[in-house]
This record gives C-alpha cells, sequence and structure tokens, in this order.
C-alpha cells in the first residue's frame, strides 16, 4: 500500500511540473531561468484608486488586444494575476490580411518588470527591469508570428534588453499564444 501511495505521489509530482506550451501566455528564458506568464492584469482586493481606474474587464482588454485600424497588438502577463513578481509587455504591428506564415513585423517592442524591486527602478542596483529597444531602429528584438486564427495569435520572440543602468542581458525561447480582443 505504501508503494502505490509513492507511485501515486509521484505521478502527481510529475504532472505538476509538467509544462503546458498550449496554455495561452508568455514563455521565455532569461538570466538561466525559465518563465511561464500566465496571467492577466487584475485588480486585488482592498486597492484604492480612483474612479478613473479600470475595471477587471478593461484590465482584461488591456492585457491582450488587437487593434485592427492602426495594425498592432500589445501583450500583457505577469507570474501572478493580483500579487505579481514578474511581467513582461511585447508589442508588435500585425494585420491580419496577412496569408503567409511565417511573419516578421518591421517593429517591436519588449519590456519586462520586476514588481519586487523596492528601490529605483533602473538604477545600477536594479536586476531585473529591462526594457526591449524599438526594433525600427535595431534588430535586437526579434518577433516571428507564426499563426493567427480565431482571434488568437501565437509565435516566438526574443531579444537584447537594456537596463538604464546600462547592463544589457538576452531574454530567449521566447514563445507566445494569446487570444486577443479586438480594439479601435
Amino acid at each position: 500500500m505504501f508503494l502505490s501511495l509513492f507511485r501515486v505521489l509521484f505521478l502527481l509530482f510529475v504532472f505538476a511540473c509538467y509544462e503546458n506550451k498550449d496554455a495561452e501566455g508568455i514563455y521565455f528564458t532569461f538570466k538561466g531561468r525559465d518563465f511561464q506568464l500566465l496571467e492577466k492584469i487584475k485588480l486585488s482586493r482592498g486597492e484604492y484608486f480612483p474612479h478613473s481606474f479600470p475595471d477587471d474587464s478593461t484590465l482584461d482588454t488591456m492585457s491582450n488586444w488587437y487593434n485592427p485600424v492602426s495594425s498592432y497588438v500589445e501583450i500583457i502577463r505577469q507570474d501572478d494575476g493580483l500579487n505579481p513578481a514578474v511581467g513582461l509587455a511585447l508589442g508588435f504591428e500585425f494585420d491580419e490580411a496577412i496569408d503567409s506564415f511565417p511573419f516578421t513585423p518591421a517593429m517591436a517592442v519588449l519590456q519586462l518588470k520586476n514588481f519586487n524591486w523596492g528601490g529605483v527602478m533602473f538604477s545600477s542596483r536594479d536586476t531585473m527591469n529591462y526594457t526591449g529597444v524599438f526594433n525600427e531602429v535595431s534588430e535586437d528584438i526579434i518577433v516571428v508570428v507564426d499563426g493567427f486564427q480565431n482571434d488568437t495569435i501565437w509565435g516566438r520572440f526574443s531579444g537584447l534588453l537594456v537596463n538604464g543602468a546600462g547592463t544589457m542581458e538576452s531574454l530567449g525561447n521566447g514563445s507566445f499564444k494569446v487570444k486577443v480582443y479586438r480594439v479601435e
């Protein structure tokens, strides 16, 4: 009986550690760590914001939207919706009329944020607040859209991110799959 209980616990452990890359979200490697950012932005209970602050449904749309008029997609994901430690924003040009994939946008931007940092963001002591350079002027950010169907967009990305303190770090093995809201 003990042996079968051990087998069940082992299988549960293996299942819990399994990464489901088919789940909507953003996946990448940064500074030797693998990240899965699956949560959208949400308001935590008890937070006070002025009446003009967006509600959860607006924040949900802001987390993944596509504007067909301006041909732009923006995706924001965090490790926790209410109390995030790490978040990433990815924006790039895209037109749903594209009929051949993969598609490489001419313009993209990428930003990585550590929400636990209590000091001056982008100072020399800040270890994980990085922003990308628009690749209209630099090829340090690469986004490849592999497909778009039923308002779900998926693809790959990588980039050399810049910290305001002057340091640079590469972000690699990036992938995304997100259902986007249409906005104008």
